[in-house]
């Protein structure tokens, strides 16, 4: 793809709060892994994303326009990781 001109790059959002969350959370508290709503992303964010909270959308924004733009022309082959920390540990 180089030879081409066409860059290839990629970013790791991790845990973000999306509509598909709120249903992977609702169908955890069904099945009784949880006892709330909204406890088990409160919990991943808690135990195992080191800046202590879960991402929305707009977090990955200026990420994923990065990558998009002419800036990152002479990028390729990298994931960037946009998860708090979480791969860190």
């Amino acid at each position: 793809m180089a030879q081409h001109n066409i860059t290839v790059n990629g970013y790791g959002p991790g845990v973000v709060r999306t509509e598909l969350w709120e249903q992977l959370d609702k169908d955890l508290v069904a099945i009784g892994k949880f006892e709330k709503p909204g406890e088990s992303m409160d919990t991943l964010a808690r135990e195992m994303i080191l800046l202590g909270r879960y991402s929305y959308p707009e977090d990955v924004l200026g990420t994923a326009s990065f990558l998009a733009s002419k800036d990152s022309d002479y990028m390729t082959g990298q994931l960037i990781m946009i998860d708090g920390g979480m791969v860190m540990q």
